[in-house]
């Protein structure tokens, strides 16, 4: 089978699909058209873990997107949000082929803009029609099904949030730097904002967890001076900058926690559906979460019983302090670490690819999907 991912702006989630496609016997092909950056280029690799990564023309998206389909043969669009407008195009565009669309996020349920200069109205109708005209949907989290289910109604659609590719899971965890200074240090690493107000602006959060005398350890997904101007006002605020992805997680593992909690002055309907990659990241390295009360990660946190939740940093600070509670979420922790992988789920996205091209074929009386295996 011939799969073209659509996305903006690749990103993570997309090389560890194809890492898991490569471990099972379906000869499946993916192609990958974009319109911002390569990979290698925002990470540094990930381009050749595809058959081909296609630059689209954003003034000639039609043309591009039929040319591809003819030229590869593409049995099924997987396309990726936010934004939605690949997936809308798409299904403009080339309605003969099956499309899936991704809700990673929903621009509906933000305040703040997606992209700086983002038209939010077009966004807006983008999202609509995607979810509403697609062929299928996957979603990141049961919040996340359940309130595009409730907007634009149902379609055939399955739930596989972010888990981790088992390629980036350290073999070897590295010694805790609280067993040398006996004090406690909290990770977060990610993305970061600036804007007041943005879920991504965690400047207030860490300076309140810096006052309880907890180390605050700062990865960037990018770059952004703010965080590093502040890491100069506190000893306790350590910002270290960006990091490859596949050496992150090993460089993690030193730390106590994970930090997992995001400003929700204006985008608390937004967070409460998310299912963050560093959620999946931070087990997997062996640490417990730290969280709010956001309501997809508190579910999860409480049912696997792998971190804390709370309403303030004060909250968390005495919780802390329950050093039997703590041993047992460690223990709990170090057991999944190799627990939510999307090589251990593959089949489930596997088996949805299938159904949907056979849904497809059925409906323009082409050929079995089954010849594309």
């Amino acid at each position: 089978m011939n799969v073209l991912f659509l996305r903006p702006q690749p990103a993570i989630r997309s090389i560890k699909y194809a890492l898991a496609f490569k471990t099972v016997k379906e000869n499946i092909n993916i192609y990958h058209a974009y319109t911002g950056k390569t990979l290698n280029e925002l990470y540094g690799y990930g381009d050749e873990h595809f058959i081909k990564m296609i630059k689209l023309d954003s003034r000639n998206l039609q043309k591009d997107l039929q040319q591809i389909v003819k030229d590869y043969k593409i049995h099924l669009i997987h396309s990726q949000n936010a934004p939605d407008f690949l997936t809308r195009k798409a299904i403009e565009t080339v309605p003969n082929i099956p499309t899936i669309h991704e809700n990673q996020d929903s621009i509906s349920l933000r305040k703040t803009p997606y992209n700086p200069g983002a038209h939010i109205p077009t966004q807006l109708i983008d999202e609509k029609i995607s979810n509403e005209e697609c062929d299928a949907r996957i979603h990141v989290s049961n919040e996340l099904y359940k309130y595009i289910r409730n907007r634009y109604g149902p379609k055939p659609e399955i739930i596989f949030p972010n888990y981790i590719s088992e390629s980036l899971i350290p073999r070897s965890l590295k010694e805790k730097l609280s067993k040398s200074d006996r004090q406690l240090h909290i990770v977060y690493e990610g993305t970061l904002a600036s804007y007041r107000g943005d879920h991504y602006d965690l400047r207030e959060i860490f300076t309140q967890i810096a006052s309880h005398r907890f180390h605050i350890h700062i990865y960037d997904s990018h770059y952004n001076t703010d965080y590093l101007d502040l890491a100069k006002q506190s000893e306790y605020i350590h910002y270290h900058g960006h990091l490859d992805p596949r050496d992150l997680l090993l460089e993690m593992s030193q730390y106590d926690f994970g930090w997992s909690g995001f400003n929700t002055k204006m985008n608390k309907e937004h967070i409460d559906v998310a299912l963050p990659n560093k959620l999946f990241e931070y087990i997997s390295c062996s640490l417990p979460v730290l969280s709010y009360r956001h309501k997809a990660q508190k579910k999860f946190i409480e049912t696997e019983n792998v971190g804390l939740t709370f309403g303030t940093i004060n909250e968390m600070a005495s919780q802390l302090k329950n050093e039997e509670k703590i041993a047992q979420i460690r223990r709990e922790v170090l057991s999944k670490r190799y627990e939510f992988t999307v090589e251990k789920n593959i089949d489930k996205l596997i088996h949805f690819y299938k159904e949907v091209v056979a849904s497809n074929s059925k409906k323009h009386r082409g050929a079995s999907y089954q010849s594309f295996f």
